[in-house]
């Protein structure tokens, strides 16, 4: 993996979503956001499915000195997408996981779950997956940043997690100046 910082990451990332996200209507997205804020079980993941799954995002947006995927939640919000808008991409994700769990096996002898490698293991598998140009890394990455990114009001963005990572001033509402650009005009 390239040495690239979380807001360039962020922006390219945005640039490279996956279609179906992008079409579905924003009362869905809502519902899924929701749903991550209460939820405390999954609807359509399966327990190994959600840890594999939840490392993966984990290792998109990594927790460090700031939280990261786990804290946000976007496991949560990505079981809800695929139980109500996105529900034609869950073969897709059960084949991606499928993916995720041989190269786990790969880079560990015997390795049953791509959660159970140790983190710089986990690492290998994801840039691996990336330098593959694998259509489910895109998609994980997309669903992680979707995840961290969505309204925190409805959910999904837990704690506003993902806000308070990219630097976002939450204001009920805005006055000028607005920002930097404009600060000095």
């Amino acid at each position: 993996m390239t040495d690239v910082s979380r807001r360039a990451f962020l922006a390219a990332a945005g640039a490279g979503a996956a279609a179906i996200w992008l079409t579905a209507e924003s009362r869905d997205v809502i519902a899924a956001s929701r749903h991550a804020m209460q939820a405390t079980r999954f609807q359509v993941l399966s327990g190994a499915d959600a840890a594999d799954l939840e490392a993966a995002t984990s290792q998109i947006v990594p927790t460090d000195d700031t939280p990261g995927a786990r804290e946000a939640r976007v496991v949560y919000f990505i079981d809800r997408a695929l139980a109500t808008f996105a529900k034609d991409q869950k073969k897709s994700v059960e084949s991606g996981l499928k993916e995720l769990r041989k190269r786990a096996a790969k880079q560990v002898r015997g390795a049953k779950s791509f959660a159970a490698l140790p983190n710089d293991k986990q690492i290998a598998v994801i840039a691996s997956m990336e330098k593959d140009k694998h259509e489910f890394f895109f998609a994980l990455r997309y669903m992680t940043i979707a995840g961290m990114l969505s309204n925190p009001e409805y959910g999904g963005n837990y704690n506003k997690t993902g806000w308070k990572w990219i630097g976002f001033d939450d204001r009920f509402s805005w006055a000028t100046p607005f920002g930097w650009y404009d600060r000095n005009a």
